[in-house]
């Protein structure tokens, strides 16, 4: 059985920001210091939101076993 989660980024107030550019690549961007970081071989898909996780919440969300490594992320509620 598999233990992955769906993980979404923990605000636009955590540092951090994802960006799906025109090619269709995911990269992590750190706000302060402008460093990306691509997200190759994760399964995505477009996030619906809860109220209870409040605004600023990525629209996409990272299929894995644990966090990304890049980034501030939080474990979607629903999935």
């Amino acid at each position: 059985m598999s233990k992955e989660k769906w993980w979404v980024m923990a605000g636009s107030d955590c540092g951090f920001a994802l960006e799906q550019r025109p090619d269709g690549d995911l990269v992590v961007v750190n706000t302060s210091t402008a460093e990306e970081h691509a997200m190759h071989g994760y399964v995505w898909m477009h996030a619906k939101h809860p109220e209870s996780m409040g605004a600023g919440r990525s629209d996409i969300q990272i299929r894995s076993e644990g966090p990304p490594p890049y980034g501030v992320w939080v474990e979607h509620p629903e999935g």
